[in-house]
């Protein structure tokens, strides 16, 4: 078994844990790091056990792309981004674009992730329909 060190991505408190893999890269557990200078050797219920959806047989694993009749199909990477960039000056207008479009930031970013979020929505994409869930 090998420890990974890393940050917790639950939230963005970022508390200090050790990803515990077996050979097979399969995540066996999580253990907190007791010389973390935020989480000091305490990690949250979800911070112990919020690593299911890493194997998830639900998980995305490539993008998908909505077809005329509503089913999706795989796609490549430049594929869906040509589609997201068509998409953005479709719904971009010369002015406010509140009305066109609508970003979801995540709890689970950091504060200035977010921040960068918001200043991405109302500087560069001019809309203020901005939200995120924070209810952890």
């Amino acid at each position: 078994m090998k420890r990974v060190e890393t940050i917790c991505g639950y939230c963005g408190c970022g508390c200090g844990i050790y990803v515990n893999v077996a050979e097979d890269d399969t995540v066996l557990g999580i253990t907190p790091s007791y010389n973390h200078v935020v989480s000091k050797g305490k990690l949250c219920s979800k911070g112990w056990h919020g690593y299911a959806f890493v194997r998830d047989s639900r998980r995305l694993t490539s993008p998908l792309i909505r077809n005329s009749d509503g089913s999706f199909r795989e796609a490549d990477w430049d594929e869906a981004l040509d589609k997201v960039a068509e998409g953005l000056k479709a719904a971009t207008t010369a002015g406010d674009n509140t009305d066109h479009i609508g970003l979801i930031s995540s709890a689970r970013c950091t504060n200035e992730e977010n921040f960068l979020m918001a200043k991405l929505a109302r500087a560069g994409l001019k809309t203020s329909s901005i939200d995120h869930c924070a209810r952890l």
